[in-house]
Protein backbone atom coordinates (compact mmCIF):
# COMPACT_ATOMS: atom_id res chain seq x y z
CA UNK A 1 0.00 0.00 0.00
CA UNK A 2 1.36 3.40 -1.03
CA UNK A 3 0.25 6.41 1.02
CA UNK A 4 0.98 9.96 -0.15
CA UNK A 5 0.76 12.61 2.56
CA UNK A 6 0.57 16.32 1.75
CA UNK A 7 1.90 18.33 4.68
CA UNK A 8 4.31 17.30 7.42
CA UNK A 9 3.21 19.61 10.22
CA UNK A 10 2.03 18.38 13.62
CA UNK A 11 -0.69 16.10 12.28
CA UNK A 12 1.24 15.00 9.21
CA UNK A 13 4.34 14.09 11.21
CA UNK A 14 2.27 12.07 13.70
CA UNK A 15 0.70 10.17 10.82
CA UNK A 16 4.14 9.48 9.39
CA UNK A 17 5.31 8.19 12.77
CA UNK A 18 2.30 5.87 12.98
CA UNK A 19 2.49 4.59 9.41
CA UNK A 20 6.22 3.96 9.63
CA UNK A 21 5.52 1.74 12.65
CA UNK A 22 2.95 -0.12 10.57
CA UNK A 23 5.52 -0.66 7.79
CA UNK A 24 3.51 1.28 5.20
CA UNK A 25 5.10 2.66 2.05
CA UNK A 26 5.05 6.45 2.38
CA UNK A 27 5.83 9.50 0.31
CA UNK A 28 5.57 12.90 1.99
CA UNK A 29 5.18 16.22 0.18
CA UNK A 30 6.12 19.31 2.20
CA UNK A 31 6.54 22.96 1.20
CA UNK A 32 8.96 23.84 3.97
CA UNK A 33 12.42 22.58 3.06
CA UNK A 34 13.67 22.38 6.64
CA UNK A 35 10.64 20.33 7.73
CA UNK A 36 11.10 18.12 4.69
CA UNK A 37 14.71 17.45 5.64
CA UNK A 38 13.75 16.73 9.27
CA UNK A 39 11.18 14.10 8.21
CA UNK A 40 13.72 12.41 5.94
CA UNK A 41 16.43 12.48 8.62
CA UNK A 42 14.14 11.05 11.26
CA UNK A 43 12.33 8.35 9.29
CA UNK A 44 14.40 7.78 6.16
CA UNK A 45 11.30 7.79 3.98
CA UNK A 46 10.93 9.48 0.62
CA UNK A 47 10.17 13.19 1.01
CA UNK A 48 9.54 15.72 -1.73
CA UNK A 49 10.10 19.42 -1.22
CA UNK A 50 7.36 21.13 -3.19
CA UNK A 51 3.75 22.24 -3.57
CA UNK A 52 1.29 19.35 -3.34
CA UNK A 53 -1.15 21.24 -5.59
CA UNK A 54 1.25 21.12 -8.56
CA UNK A 55 0.81 18.21 -10.95
CA UNK A 56 4.56 17.90 -11.56
CA UNK A 57 5.13 17.44 -7.81
CA UNK A 58 2.32 14.89 -7.55
CA UNK A 59 3.75 12.92 -10.45
CA UNK A 60 7.12 12.93 -8.71
CA UNK A 61 5.31 11.51 -5.66
CA UNK A 62 3.85 8.76 -7.89
CA UNK A 63 0.31 9.81 -7.05
CA UNK A 64 -0.94 7.61 -9.90
CA UNK A 65 0.19 4.58 -7.87
CA UNK A 66 -1.19 5.77 -4.53
CA UNK A 67 -3.78 3.73 -2.68
CA UNK A 68 -4.42 6.54 -0.20
CA UNK A 69 -3.86 10.31 -0.46
CA UNK A 70 -4.00 12.39 2.73
CA UNK A 71 -4.04 16.19 3.01
CA UNK A 72 -3.07 17.50 6.45
CA UNK A 73 -2.24 21.18 5.89
CA UNK A 74 -3.92 24.04 7.76
CA UNK A 75 -5.14 25.55 4.50
CA UNK A 76 -8.47 24.14 3.31
CA UNK A 77 -8.02 25.64 -0.15
CA UNK A 78 -4.77 23.71 -0.57
CA UNK A 79 -6.27 20.52 0.84
CA UNK A 80 -9.21 20.87 -1.54
CA UNK A 81 -6.95 21.41 -4.56
CA UNK A 82 -4.85 18.40 -3.56
CA UNK A 83 -8.02 16.30 -3.24
CA UNK A 84 -9.24 17.35 -6.70
CA UNK A 85 -5.91 16.44 -8.28
CA UNK A 86 -5.68 13.15 -6.39
CA UNK A 87 -9.17 12.31 -7.64
CA UNK A 88 -8.09 13.08 -11.21
CA UNK A 89 -5.36 10.46 -10.79
CA UNK A 90 -8.01 7.96 -9.60
CA UNK A 91 -6.66 7.57 -6.07
CA UNK A 92 -9.15 5.17 -4.39
CA UNK A 93 -9.07 6.71 -0.89
CA UNK A 94 -8.74 10.45 -0.25
CA UNK A 95 -8.66 11.79 3.31
CA UNK A 96 -8.51 15.47 4.25
CA UNK A 97 -8.06 17.54 7.36
CA UNK A 98 -10.89 20.09 7.44
CA UNK A 99 -10.12 23.29 9.33
CA UNK A 100 -13.25 25.27 8.47
CA UNK A 101 -16.69 23.67 8.36
CA UNK A 102 -17.66 25.87 5.41
CA UNK A 103 -15.51 23.60 3.20
CA UNK A 104 -17.50 20.46 4.00
CA UNK A 105 -19.76 20.50 0.93
CA UNK A 106 -16.84 21.33 -1.34
CA UNK A 107 -14.90 18.34 -0.05
CA UNK A 108 -17.90 16.08 -0.53
CA UNK A 109 -18.54 17.43 -4.02
CA UNK A 110 -15.05 16.56 -5.24
CA UNK A 111 -15.33 13.02 -3.88
CA UNK A 112 -13.26 13.06 -0.69
CA UNK A 113 -13.62 9.71 1.11
CA UNK A 114 -13.11 10.88 4.69
CA UNK A 115 -13.24 14.39 6.17
CA UNK A 116 -11.62 14.92 9.56
CA UNK A 117 -13.08 17.96 11.27
CA UNK A 118 -10.17 19.07 13.45
CA UNK A 119 -11.88 21.93 15.31
CA UNK A 120 -15.04 19.94 16.03
CA UNK A 121 -13.01 17.00 17.32
CA UNK A 122 -11.02 19.20 19.71
CA UNK A 123 -14.15 20.91 21.03
CA UNK A 124 -15.94 17.60 21.62
CA UNK A 125 -12.87 16.14 23.37
CA UNK A 126 -12.78 19.11 25.75
CA UNK A 127 -16.51 18.79 26.43
CA UNK A 128 -15.99 15.11 27.26
CA UNK A 129 -13.32 16.01 29.78
CA UNK A 130 -15.40 18.77 31.39
CA UNK A 131 -18.89 17.26 31.35
CA UNK A 132 -18.62 13.52 30.72
CA UNK A 133 -15.59 12.20 32.55
CA UNK A 134 -17.11 8.70 32.62
CA UNK A 135 -17.05 8.59 28.82
CA UNK A 136 -14.10 7.53 26.73
CA UNK A 137 -14.23 8.75 23.15
CA UNK A 138 -13.48 6.19 20.43
CA UNK A 139 -14.42 7.74 17.07
CA UNK A 140 -16.63 10.16 15.22
CA UNK A 141 -18.10 9.32 11.84
CA UNK A 142 -19.03 11.63 9.02
CA UNK A 143 -18.90 15.30 9.90
CA UNK A 144 -19.30 14.56 13.61
CA UNK A 145 -22.89 13.34 13.08
CA UNK A 146 -22.29 9.98 14.77
CA UNK A 147 -20.16 9.19 17.80
CA UNK A 148 -18.83 5.93 19.22
CA UNK A 149 -17.90 5.97 22.90
CA UNK A 150 -17.05 3.55 25.68
CA UNK A 151 -18.49 3.65 29.17
CA UNK A 152 -17.64 1.35 32.08
CA UNK A 153 -20.61 -0.05 33.98
CA UNK A 154 -20.28 0.17 37.78
CA UNK A 155 -20.25 -3.15 39.61
CA UNK A 156 -23.45 -2.14 41.42
CA UNK A 157 -24.98 -0.36 38.43
CA UNK A 158 -28.74 -0.49 37.95
CA UNK A 159 -28.46 -2.11 34.53
CA UNK A 160 -26.22 -4.94 35.76
CA UNK A 161 -27.97 -8.25 35.06
CA UNK A 162 -30.40 -6.69 32.60
CA UNK A 163 -30.47 -7.73 28.96
CA UNK A 164 -29.49 -5.47 26.09
CA UNK A 165 -33.12 -5.50 24.96
CA UNK A 166 -34.34 -4.38 28.38
CA UNK A 167 -31.90 -1.49 28.46
CA UNK A 168 -32.78 -0.45 24.90
CA UNK A 169 -36.48 -0.44 25.82
CA UNK A 170 -35.99 1.79 28.88
CA UNK A 171 -38.15 4.91 28.59
CA UNK A 172 -35.17 7.21 29.11
CA UNK A 173 -32.85 5.42 26.68
CA UNK A 174 -32.58 7.44 23.43
CA UNK A 175 -33.79 5.41 20.45
CA UNK A 176 -30.76 6.64 18.51
CA UNK A 177 -28.36 5.02 21.00
CA UNK A 178 -27.21 1.47 20.24
CA UNK A 179 -25.05 -0.81 22.41
CA UNK A 180 -22.77 -2.26 19.75
CA UNK A 181 -20.11 -4.04 21.79
CA UNK A 182 -19.20 -5.30 25.27
CA UNK A 183 -15.68 -5.87 26.60
CA UNK A 184 -14.92 -8.03 29.63
CA UNK A 185 -11.50 -6.92 30.93
CA UNK A 186 -11.14 -9.93 33.27
CA UNK A 187 -11.62 -12.40 30.42
CA UNK A 188 -10.01 -10.07 27.85
CA UNK A 189 -13.04 -10.83 25.71
CA UNK A 190 -14.95 -8.59 23.29
CA UNK A 191 -18.43 -9.55 22.10
CA UNK A 192 -21.09 -8.07 19.89
CA UNK A 193 -24.07 -8.60 22.20
CA UNK A 194 -27.46 -9.86 21.08
CA UNK A 195 -30.67 -8.64 22.64
CA UNK A 196 -30.68 -11.48 25.16
CA UNK A 197 -27.11 -10.83 26.36
CA UNK A 198 -26.90 -9.71 29.99
CA UNK A 199 -24.78 -6.77 31.10
CA UNK A 200 -22.07 -7.49 33.63
CA UNK A 201 -20.65 -5.17 36.27
CA UNK A 202 -17.31 -3.55 35.34
CA UNK A 203 -17.94 -4.32 31.67
CA UNK A 204 -17.06 -1.70 29.05
CA UNK A 205 -19.94 -0.97 26.70
CA UNK A 206 -19.31 0.39 23.20
CA UNK A 207 -22.18 2.70 22.29
CA UNK A 208 -23.12 4.40 19.00
CA UNK A 209 -25.23 7.56 19.17
CA UNK A 210 -25.50 11.21 18.17
CA UNK A 211 -22.96 13.54 19.84
CA UNK A 212 -25.69 15.50 21.61
CA UNK A 213 -27.05 12.28 23.17
CA UNK A 214 -23.75 10.98 24.58
CA UNK A 215 -24.22 12.55 28.01
CA UNK A 216 -27.85 11.44 28.41
CA UNK A 217 -27.06 7.90 27.28
CA UNK A 218 -23.98 7.57 29.49
CA UNK A 219 -25.80 8.85 32.57
CA UNK A 220 -28.49 6.20 32.14
CA UNK A 221 -25.97 3.40 31.68
CA UNK A 222 -23.82 4.24 34.75
CA UNK A 223 -26.62 4.86 37.26
CA UNK A 224 -26.17 3.13 40.61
Amino acid sequence: MLIVIAGAGNIGSELVNTFVGLKKELIVIEKDEETCDEVYARYGIETIHGDATRISVLKQARIDRADVAIATTRDDAQNLAFAVLAKSFSVPEIIVRMNQASYYEAYRTVGVSQIVNVVNNVVLDILHQVEKSEVKHVARLGDGAVEIFVVRIPENGKIVGKTISEVAAHRHMPKESIIAGMFDAEKNEFTIPRGSARIQGNADLFVITKPELVKKTAELLVRT
